[in-house]
């Protein structure tokens, strides 16, 4: 808000501020709800986890300052929407989801709050209900009218924008080559100045951290001009802009390209790049092309699984197995607690020794490598894999595979798979 001028109310006699305070005190109950309701809703409106994020935001600034107007009897009209329900648009109009289910979603949000205030007004018991209840409606529509307008123009420029440049030409033409069987191939490489005819690894890229304050585009090109030389491609890399935090990188590539996330990582980290990444495979031809393209976006999808944990480079190759079942987080939930037993309980000391084990057996049972990757003390690492065998009673011999598995679904996916502790 801009600073709108305030009229003083009187909380304890204004049965329009008691009906609304008693709302704030369920607010952040209702805010759960009304996201799930959306969600369910409007179903153009069910994200990624990123995405999803903003959706919150949106929703809780919008309740947050609706209810500051109702109590503060705030003219609607001097109030300006909240930033992140600007975000939230702009980042739609970028994805191509319609206004319309943006704008079901504030009407949505307008009858689900009316619902509940009006609820609680009659149940105060409040003098003079139908005044009361014509204040509230007023106040709210007036709010509502004010920000899905302000909504609706920040949406129209950004989709204008958005539309008019290059990028969306790009998305255009990839988008036919990872979803037209018919598509030309001699038309799309002449639109994106790109040749599919040797081999490709594809990388989804996607900003974090501090990110939010710097030029994304700036930082895409830097990130594709890195990769380029790490991985030697060939000619100008293919980058695609999926929406203002995310982007896509094609690099022409030799076949036999080692693609490797530990030094993609290391170097992303000297070169101080807000980003994490994700890799896909070396293929051949327009077929490699797509299939790398799934490749890299299965690893995305499991990299932003495991939270802010996850590596800065993810690559499709060391985390195929997993990665492939990504969409299937019950099934593996049920696999890790079958496996690992009451090691899946989600605490601290069980977090360390399944990470010291998992480790243990990536390297082929070595106490000294598995101490020199967790840097710890080689005795260290004894004591855990032998006291981890011993109280969980583990077969190292006869479930390797399983257990390696396991160990690998828990660092991943984490809370989404293991056992709440009992209290």
């Amino acid at each position: 808000m801009n600073g709108p001028a305030e009229r003083p109310a009187d909380g304890a006699s204004d049965p329009v501020v008691l009906a609304a305070q008693v709302m704030q005190a369920h607010r952040d109950e209702f805010i759960a709800k009304l996201v799930a309701t959306t969600e369910a809703e409007i179903a153009q409106l069910e994200h990624d986890e990123s995405l999803r994020g903003l959706l919150e935001a949106s929703i809780t600034e919008n309740i947050v300052t609706a209810l500051h107007v109702v109590i503060n009897r705030i003219d609607p009209q001097t109030v300006d929407a909240p930033a992140s329900a600007v975000s939230y648009a702009r980042r739609l109009a970028q994805r191509d989801v319609p206004l319309s289910a943006l704008l079901r979603a504030y009407r949505l949000g307008h009858a689900q709050s009316l619902d509940l205030v009006l609820g609680e007004a009659v149940r105060l018991g409040l003098p003079d209900p139908a005044d009361t209840v014509i204040s509230l409606v007023s106040l709210t529509s007036a709010y509502l009218d004010r920000v899905c307008d302000q909504i609706g123009r920040v949406y129209e420029e950004e989709r204008e924008r958005w539309v008019g440049t290059r990028g969306m030409l790009r998305q255009y033409w990839v988008g036919q080559l990872l979803d037209n069987p018919q598509v030309d191939l001699r038309q799309a490489e002449a639109a994106l100045d790109h040749r599919l005819s040797g081999s490709h690894v594809a990388v989804e890229g996607w900003l974090h951290g501090t990110a939010a304050t710097t030029d994304p585009a700036a930082v895409f090109d830097r990130l594709a001009s890195l990769l380029c030389t790490l991985l030697r491609a060939q000619g100008r890399p293919l980058l695609v802009h999926t929406d203002e935090a995310d982007a896509r990188i094609w690099l022409a590539v030799r076949p036999d390209c080692p693609v490797d996330p530990d030094t993609i990582a290391a170097e992303l980290a000297d070169a101080a790049l807000p980003v994490r990444v994700a890799l896909g495979i070396v293929r051949p031809g327009l077929d490699g092309f797509r299939r790398s393209t799934r490749a890299a976006a299965r690893a995305k999808a499991l990299a932003l699984s495991a939270g802010p944990s996850t590596p800065r480079a993810v690559a499709f190759a060391r985390v195929a197995p997993v990665a492939l079942l990504v969409d299937e987080p019950r099934e593996l939930a049920d696999f890790v607690s079958d496996t690992l037993g009451d090691l899946a309980v989600d605490d601290p000391r069980n977090a360390i020794l399944r990470e010291t084990l998992r480790v243990f057996l990536a390297t082929h049972r070595s106490y000294a490598a598995t101490a020199d990757q967790l840097m710890v003390h080689r005795n260290t690492v004894h004591y855990r894999v032998q006291r981890t065998v011993d109280h969980y009673h583990l077969n190292l011999d006869a479930d390797a595979f399983d257990l390696h598995f396991a160990l690998n679904v828990c660092r991943w996916h984490g809370a989404k798979v293991l056992r709440r502790k009992r209290r």
